[in-house]
């Protein structure tokens, strides 16, 4: 459950990441001022899930002591 936990919060980052370079590639097809505002909406999100992963993840890792199995950081 633990390794689940840290599992589904590293990938919430991931998929953050896959959705800013995926609009990265839309800024020809929508007007600048549009995809401006999504990109700065998506780099909040970003900072919000890596924020989100680390709290969360941290507080497991210290009540349970169990080390992630794919050995990421987890403070």
């Amino acid at each position: 459950m633990i390794q689940h936990i840290y599992d589904t919060h590293f990938s919430g980052v991931e998929a953050v990441e896959r959705m800013r370079r995926v609009w990265a590639e839309l800024a020809d097809k929508v007007d600048p001022e549009r995809h401006h505002a999504v990109c700065a909406r998506l780099d909040t999100q970003l900072q919000d899930a890596i924020e989100w992963r680390d709290v969360i993840n941290t507080y497991f890792y210290r009540k349970s002591g169990i080390p992630d199995e794919q050995g990421r950081t987890i403070f």
